[in-house]
């Protein structure tokens, strides 16, 4: 028997982002709910990122920390015309670097381990001394990235081109009625935002009640701190942080299960 025949498995994401990285969870004969809790809005009217592209090409490395990251330089890079060639490019982990491939921009450097402190461990290879970094990114990205960085001597240029916003309910209907009617056994988040804002838009008070004995899962070990701060317990992180890393921890999870029981 398929280690998630009847599950219901809540992924806060669109069903176009995921692909079909997560076709290994049909396989096995799960129920997928795509909910995406977050939308992206790219920033206009930007005099910070006007004045960073005028310099681009001083840049010595591009770091794109997000498929997000990815879709929206993207479309900046092909607007704006430009040239990639000769700027060395880095991703946090593998499911930004699959996004550049997937748009034809190559990836020079990836970390060992999937997440900001693993791409400073892999500059620390690199002589950044006055090397000039560019990071096209969120408005809710974190400091650790450009802090470590810094102090290998870069000189970090970390520009918000994109903002997280909330998704609002009436986008949301038709998920939001399954969500209520089948209370899924597995909640995979992929985003400390993606986490937040799904508890706005279901108006979870009590966490641990709504939780309950559902199984939670997270991306990486930033949703996984952010979700334990509000108390839960978080079952599944893959060791790949990535949406097929996703898909085999919760397979291999399962199974584990099912041979304990």
């Amino acid at each position: 028997m398929n280690s998630l025949k009847n599950k219901t498995i809540l992924i806060t994401k669109s069903e176009a982002e995921c692909k079909k990285n997560l076709d290994f969870l049909r396989h096995e004969d799960a129920e997928l709910i795509f909910c995406p809790t977050i939308k992206i809005l790219p920033a206009t009217n930007s005099p910070e990122l006007d004045d960073a592209l005028k310099m681009f090409n001083q840049f010595d490395y591009l770091v794109l920390t997000s498929a997000n990251a990815v879709e929206v330089f993207f479309d900046i890079a092909t607007k704006k015309r430009l040239n990639l060639s000769k700027i060395k490019i880095a991703t946090v982990g593998k499911s930004t670097a699959d996004e550049c491939e997937s748009v034809g921009i190559r990836v020079d450097i990836l970390p060992d381990e999937f997440s900001s402190k693993g791409l400073i461990e892999k500059f620390y290879d690199f002589n950044l001394v006055d090397k000039k970094i560019f990071i096209p990114g969120s408005s809710l990205s974190s400091g650790e990235l450009n802090l470590g960085l810094s102090e290998l001597g870069a000189q970090v240029y970390s520009v918000p081109v994109y903002d997280v916003v909330p998704n609002d309910l009436s986008n949301l209907k038709n998920e939001h009625k399954k969500i209520q009617k089948k209370h899924p056994n597995v909640f995979v988040f992929t985003s400390p935002s993606s986490f937040n804002n799904f508890l706005k838009i279901m108006s979870v008070t009590d966490s641990d009640k709504y939780f309950g004995t559902s199984t939670i899962c997270a991306i990486g070990t930033t949703t996984e701190n952010a979700i334990r701060e509000k108390g839960l317990a978080v079952h599944i992180v893959p060791e790949i942080f990535s949406l097929q890393g996703i898909s085999e921890a919760i397979i291999k999870y399962f199974q584990i299960t099912a041979n304990i029981a």
